[in-house]
């Protein structure tokens, strides 16, 4: 199964991140994420779009969280991981994408993963799904294909591909669509 998941924030100690998300300490939040995390096996796919974790011991705690994975996991540059770019250290199954954007086809959806939101998008005229973070479940003044994967009090996820499948059935057409 593929999965997706943004912002983690990975010992993130700023109230702002742990107490949106309904928890009452950081540790109480970073127990439910490594919880969630590591219940992807071997046989799943993840794409972290951005922000690992944030601080002074970010580099330390992104290599923690992410040595934590079984899964293949890709990660996406967000704006808080320069640290962890500027190392990129081989581990196993994780790949750094160094760049924002990452064009993929899953399950044969068209997809743009991205750590910020896009107002438009490859090939979104045509349908093509928009997944990305950096907003932390914020309403944005545009609709579409388009959703926020990163955890909330409403869903902690990871969000699977079925998940999003299910999300976008429920939103309305990309505002640039064309008409076949």
């Amino acid at each position: 199964m593929v999965y997706f998941t943004a912002d983690p924030h990975y010992k993130h100690d700023k109230e702002f991140i742990w107490k949106k998300r309904g928890f009452s300490s950081m540790e109480e939040h970073d127990e439910k994420l490594l919880y969630e995390l590591n219940n992807l096996t071997e046989l799943d796919t993840l794409y972290i779009l951005g922000d690992v974790s944030f601080g002074k011991d970010a580099l330390k705690n992104s290599l923690e969280l992410l040595s934590t994975l079984r899964c293949m996991t890709y990660v996406i540059r967000g704006n808080h991981d320069k640290k962890l770019f500027n190392v990129k250290p081989k581990m196993g199954l994780v790949r750094f994408v160094d760049s924002h954007i990452l064009e993929e086809t899953i399950c044969g959806q068209k997809m743009v993963l991205s750590h910020y939101p896009l107002v438009s998008w490859h090939q979104s005229h045509y349908g093509s799904w928009h997944i990305h973070g950096h907003v932390h479940g914020q309403k944005l003044p545009i609709v579409g294909k388009m959703l926020d994967v990163a955890p909330t009090t409403e869903f902690f996820g990871p969000y699977s591909f079925y998940d999003v499948e299910k999300k976008m059935k429920e939103l309305p057409d990309n505002w640039d669509l064309v008409e076949k």
